[in-house]
């Protein structure tokens, strides 16, 4: 897993320690690479963005074809489960911590 220069990722909720280690598993199962986190506490976001409460992260896909990233976002659900939202953006997956 790499931090893109500027992330920042102190102060994570804890949800997100476990969201890393899967998130690292799947990049690697499915894209044969490591996980570049794009954005933690840091980035420009709407008010309500549970990235400012350590509660998101977004992973790199710019580098990806459509299939892989579809094929990367249903791995990341059926690996995190239901308490943990992932969105597919123009140029990454949105990892959210955001129980029911």
């Amino acid at each position: 897993m790499r931090l893109k220069n500027g992330v920042i990722w102190a102060q994570m909720h804890k949800s997100m320690e476990h969201a890393w280690e899967v998130c690292e598993r799947v990049t690697w199962e499915v894209c044969d690479r490591d996980a570049v986190i794009t954005s933690g506490r840091d980035g420009v976001h709407s008010q309500t963005s549970l990235h400012y409460e350590g509660k998101a992260l977004d992973l790199r896909t710019r580098d990806l074809d459509t299939d892989t990233v579809t094929k990367y976002a249903q791995a990341l659900r059926q690996c995190l489960g239901d308490d943990y939202d992932i969105v597919i953006e123009s140029d990454h997956i949105h990892v959210e911590y955001d129980p029911a």
